[in-house]
């Protein structure tokens, strides 16, 4: 289990789920947020993935004034992050699991959100 911060959205979309063998509530569609992460372990940023439930994505953007806007099946963000917003989303603590990686980006599941 790794401790994960968000510090931006590159898009998020409705994930196929096709091949991949989620722990956390498998039955719960998952959405992919793909982003810059940061590793709590290594205090590294990085270009990732995180796989989850639209229930954690609402806690990690609610009240922090992000605009997100549908555009080809892809939530992208209607303007950049603030610095603000940016310190207010990588406060979030996300527990996660690690699932491997696809071509540079490490790709994770949240488990839990805090």
């Amino acid at each position: 289990m790794a401790e994960i911060h968000i510090t931006d959205i590159d898009y998020i979309e409705i994930n196929s789920q096709d091949g991949l063998d989620f722990k956390y509530k498998p039955e719960v569609p998952k959405l992919k947020l793909v982003g810059t992460l940061l590793l709590s372990e290594s205090e590294d940023e990085e270009g990732g993935v995180l796989f989850l439930t639209q229930k954690q994505l609402n806690q990690i953007v609610v009240g922090k004034d992000i605009d997100l806007k549908l555009t080809d099946d892809r939530w992208t963000l209607g303007k950049p992050l603030t610095k603000e917003q940016v310190k207010k989303v990588g406060l979030v603590d996300i527990d996660a699991e690690y699932m491997g990686s696809a071509g540079e980006f490490k790709c994770f599941e949240a488990v839990k959100v805090s």
